[in-house]
């Protein structure tokens, strides 16, 4: 078992390895570094869950190491960053001196032998080929293919790596509340970055997870009664689903917070049945990394919680404490000692009664376009959370499996089967951006189960259901070039889109790597160990191949290996940031203008990347503003400007409040100063300053020229003497800084 678990690690490490290479990170000591500390982490985590857990089988073993891995790298960068160590030695030592100790616990005298089932072997060749895609789509476009990697995801690790500590990086330009959300997700992307110094695997950081929420599927449908055989269709569809796919594609949190979310309810199945401490210690410790990861997870705790008491409540649950206080707390404390609330911006309300102040209400959240009442859009936001052409296919296995689950009259079946429906409506009444249907992703993937429930005694039934189901896959794959018929919002459009999640010019190589998967899973069904390393073999192999062949089999353009929704970035933006590729490198970059600055730091984070405040609050974050504004001290208000109001989302402000309740009070920019910018910009020691024009949300609210840039480009072009401008099109300016 060791051999082969060194194998497969070895294996693995080599597909990191390829897929590092093709990003342009070619040098051995990083490569290196890399697969030390992922080999201690793995060792880590597989030893501390089989020596101090209970044996549950391939998919518990898979949840348990994945939920224990991310735990250590959490922790880990707390403690490191928290005491401005963040550098590869430390990591070294302290990720090594964490192996050693494990290595020195004692195994267990007997466990039972892990097996693959066959059909567990088949979804895993099944979904080699999109795991190929998935990883060189994402090497070779990622993080253009998600807007919030570029917005914050990404540039607090990166911000966090050049400074060695963790801190609050500013998000202006609308986007305020993102410095203060729950950052474990971003720890991670920041432990990928360490080894390279940049984003060779951070990219793609969300793929482990979007393997491990997987397997946390078919857990839970093992535990609602479903045969291995059957329980493998949920974990089938979630991995075909177009948003999941896309969501592994790049580098944002929500896949990391909702396979800890389906992490939380499979460990809470298990401690709940039998009440041992150490089950509910790593229920607790689940639970922690979930609500670390995104603000939204308070709103679907109530039902990780539900789960844990369906027996009752628990003495031994104390136990979970620990986990819930190291690796969720620690980010709302910070928030309610530096900034008054635990829910930064938010403020804390009950019943009327604000037990912490923040910037603005939950009032002020609602005043958004992207918040709705009407009922008449929640089955367009089902579609899109779940995929519209993957709905077709659910609506009549929900009906048949939904009440298989209900009839079964199994605790946890119908406990399932019920989850999605409460969910619903803690999103439709908890989520004040409630058009937004990502936020809807975790009851969408818990409503694939009854996928798992179609299934009879009779064998002829069993065998149709499951080519129909498998010819679903093949749907979810293939598409179609369509949409439902239907008027929907501006926001909404292509919400709708049959289209399948592989490019057409792609299918053939697709359904290629599909057979060969599959041959070698029947060929070797009787060895599935060496099935399991030669589907991983095909895996590195492919996805290496198709990172570099995406680029170049196809020129003057790049082969559509998959078909993510478009992201809408400018291409004057995408140019500009090109310009900034190609001609700087070890700058300090002073960035205006909309909140995407992650492209400027460069390849290897080679340039140092800030956004600059405007008057003489040089360090002051939005907290600190709106503070002052909330007593009254406008500072250097008399000497200045304003250059910005604030307002909802596309919306105006309600401005029926004696103080600005806004969602976007834009404090940050209300009052500027010329020579209080300039200063600020000589005390970063600024070389090249980046404005971009304001984007649609924020340009009828801040001050703008002509073309829709921000004060900061014409406090530049009048003074050629300190700015001279290198690079100009319609979306971006960029000056060079001179000091004095």
């Amino acid at each position: 078992m060791a051999v082969f678990a060194a194998l497969m690690a070895a294996l693995a490490a080599l597909a990191a390895a390829g897929l590092a290479w093709m990003a342009g990170f070619h040098a051995i000591a990083a490569h290196f570094r890399f697969w030390t500390l992922g080999a201690c982490v793995i060792v880590a985590a597989v030893r501390i869950g089989r020596r101090c857990f209970r044996d549950d089988g391939a998919a518990g073993s898979i949840v348990r190491a994945g939920t224990l891995a991310f735990a250590l790298v959490v922790a880990a960068e707390l403690l490191l960053g928290s005491a401005g160590l963040l550098v590869p030695l430390a990591h070294l030592v302290l990720f090594g001196g964490l192996c050693a100790a494990t290595l020195m616990l004692r195994q267990p005298a007997r466990r039972r032998t892990v097996r693959a089932d066959r059909a567990v072997l088949l979804l895993i060749a099944a979904l080699t080929p999109m795991l190929v895609f998935v990883a060189a789509t994402g090497i070779s476009q990622s993080p253009h293919t998600l807007y919030d990697s570029l917005s914050y995801h990404l540039v607090f690790p990166a911000r966090w790596l050049l400074d060695h500590r963790l801190s609050i990086v500013p998000t202006p330009f609308g986007d305020e509340a993102q410095a203060y959300a729950p950052a474990n997700g971003e720890l991670f992307f920041l432990w990928l970055m360490m080894p390279f110094h940049g984003d060779a695997l951070a990219r793609i950081g969300q793929l482990p997870f979007y393997l491990l929420g997987g397997a946390a599927l078919y857990g839970l449908a093992r535990q609602a009664g479903a045969r291995p055989a059957h329980a493998v269709f949920p974990a089938l569809f979630y991995f075909f689903s177009r948003p999941i796919v896309e969501q592994a594609l790049g580098a944002d949190v929500d896949l990391i917070c909702w396979a800890m979310f389906l992490s939380s309810i499979y460990f809470a199945n298990i401690a709940a049945a039998r009440d041992d401490r150490r089950d509910w210690l790593l229920w607790g410790v689940s639970v922690g990394l979930y609500c670390g990861s995104k603000y939204v997870a308070l709103v679907y705790l109530p039902i990780a919680l539900a789960f844990a008491v369906q027996r009752g409540v628990r003495r031994r649950m104390v136990w979970a404490l620990p986990g819930v206080l190291i690796f969720g707390a620690p980010w709302y404390v910070r928030n309610w000692i530096v900034a008054g609330s635990p829910i930064y911006p938010s403020s804390v309300t009950v019943a009327g009664l604000t037990l912490a102040r923040g910037a603005y209400t939950r009032g002020a959240m609602l005043h958004s376009v992207f918040h709705t009442s009407s009922l008449r859009l929640f089955p367009v936001m089902v579609a899109h959370a779940m995929g519209a052409t993957l709905l077709l296919l659910w609506v009549p296995a929900a009906l048949l499996g939904g009440w298989t689950m209900i009839a079964s009259r199994r605790r946890t079946a119908v406990w399932l089967a019920a989850a999605p429906i409460v969910m619903s409506l803690l999103f439709w009444f908890g989520v004040p951006d409630n058009v937004d249907s990502r936020f809807l992703l975790p009851a969408a993937m818990i409503a694939l189960l009854p996928f798992a429930f179609v299934f009879r005694e009779r064998r002829a039934w069993n065998a149709s259901a499951a080519a129909l189901l498998a010819a679903g896959v093949c749907w979810l794959v293939v598409g179609r070039s369509a949409q439902w018929p239907g008027g929907l919002p501006w926001y909404m459009s292509g919400w709708l889109s049959l289209r399948g999640i592989v490019g057409r010019s792609s299918l053939i190589w697709f359904a290629g790597m599909e057979l060969i998967a599959l041959a070698l899973a029947l060929v070797l069904a009787r060895a599935p160990r060496a099935a399991l390393a030669a589907l991983l073999v095909l895996c590195a192999a492919g996805s290496t191949l198709f990172a570099y062949g995406a680029d170049v089999w196809c020129v003057p353009s790049r082969c559509e290996l998959l078909t993510p929704s478009p992201i809408y970035l400018r291409t004057e933006l995408i140019y500009a940031w090109r310009w900034v590729g190609d001609n700087v490198s070890g700058a300090t970059i002073a960035y205006a203008g909309d909140n995407v600055p992650y492209p400027l730091f460069g390849e290897q984070l080679a340039n140092r990347v800030y956004y600059v405040n405007i008057d003489r609050h040089r360090d002051w974050r939005f907290d600190e503003y709106a503070k002052a504004h909330r007593h009254r001290r406008p500072g250097d208000a008399s000497l200045a400007e304003q250059y910005a109001t604030p307002s909802g989302v596309l919306v105006p402000a309600d401005d029926r409040t004696p103080q600005v309740d806004a969602v976007r009070p834009r404090y940050e920019r209300w009052n500027g100063v010329r020579e209080a910018w300039i200063d600020n910009l000589r005390a970063r020691g600024v070389d090249l300053l980046f404005v971009m024009a304001l984007s649609p949300y924020e340009l009828d609210h801040n001050w703008h020229d002509a073309g829709g840039f921000p004060i900061e480009a014409t406090w530049a072009q009048a003074d050629p003497a300190m700015f001279t401008r290198l690079f100009v099109n319609s979306r971006v300016q960029i000056f060079a800084v001179r000091a004095p």
